[in-house]
């Protein structure tokens, strides 16, 4: 059985591939997986919120802000589960 952060790097590996069989995610996906990553990569969100004029800035500050506190390992766990439930056979093709 693999770690979690193997499984994630993984996870990183197939996205990067490009061998996603054409399926896409949409835009709330997109935006937890780049809130969760933020969380990965430097923790906890930190600083002021973007200005409310700044929609796109505004809403990956906000969905970042909204994981608190949680662990690294446990936004890694989040971060596997979006991309399970777009790709079941995920881990299969990032062997490739």
């Amino acid at each position: 059985m693999s770690t979690v952060q193997e499984r994630f790097d993984l996870v990183q590996k197939f996205i990067k591939s490009g061998n996603t069989g054409g399926k896409e995610l949409d835009n709330s996906q997109k935006l937890q997986l780049y809130a969760l990553f933020k969380q990965i990569s430097e923790g906890p969100c930190k600083g002021s919120a973007p200005s409310k004029l700044k929609v796109v800035e505004r809403a990956k500050y906000d969905a970042w802000k909204k994981l608190g506190t949680i662990s690294k390992e446990k936004a890694q766990e989040q971060y596997i589960k979006v991309i399970e439930n777009v790709w079941p056979k995920w881990n299969e093709k990032a062997k490739l």
